[in-house]
């Protein structure tokens, strides 16, 4: 009950956006670019009046970037992200003996975390992508399967298929196998997680004709 629910709720919101009008491919491809690069060079960098276009409407954003050099790191690197209205920051802990072995590894999770966070400047800027803020004191499940986030997701993985040329599918368990441990029962929560996100990945391949990856 608690997953129809769920997805009943999203495809309301989803069938209520103009999602075809979203010019964010090239504006993510750009950011994902650069981030790369300034990696290579381990320079800091931010950006100021990013450009996010909409139809005819848009909005600014500045653009945070951190590189941490970790020697005792126990796998090759982890990035922290966030994005609110105005703001998105994204930060990369990484262990240099990993490096330059696990650089297309790197690519595609920027990509993907980059798709994700622009999902939420969309989500705060246009009113009618605006989603229902959850309570706080979420468990995991309940912020995977949250109006904001799912979307995000979804994005993002769906980044991490087109970049890897894998299936919608395995992009998803490749999530999960890298997070796992953050369920409480993995073998139960998870799949309701993975349906949720597929039916809303169907959605968006109605909207958006986005080439089926399954």
């Amino acid at each position: 009950m608690r997953k129809s629910l769920i997805i009943e709720r999203l495809i309301k919101k989803i069938k209520n956006k103009l999602i075809s009008e979203r010019k964010s491919d090239q504006l993510s491809l750009y950011i994902s670019r650069l981030i790369i690069n300034q990696f290579k060079k381990k320079e800091d960098f931010q950006l100021e009046d990013l450009e996010f276009e909409r139809g005819d409407e848009y909005a600014l954003f500045n653009l945070y970037c951190y590189f941490i050099e970790d020697e005792n790191l126990n796998e090759p690197f982890s990035i922290r992200a966030e994005a609110d209205m105005e703001t998105m920051e994204i930060e990369i802990t990484f262990n240099p003996s990993y490096f330059p072995d696990v650089m297309q590894d790197l690519v595609g999770e920027v990509k993907e975390t980059v798709e994700h966070e622009l999902e939420h400047i969309e989500q705060q800027n246009f009113e009618d992508v605006e989603l229902a803020d959850k309570s706080t004191g979420e468990d995991f499940v309940e912020y995977l399967t949250s109006d904001k986030e799912v979307p995000a997701f979804v994005r993002g993985l769906i980044k991490r298929a087109k970049t890897k040329k894998i299936s919608l599918n395995k992009a998803m368990n490749e999530w999960f196998n890298e997070n796992f441990r953050q369920f409480n029962d993995p073998s139960t929560e998870w799949p309701m997680v993975k349906d949720v996100w597929m039916e809303y990945a169907t959605e968006m391949r109605e909207k958006e004709k986005i080439k089926k990856f399954n």
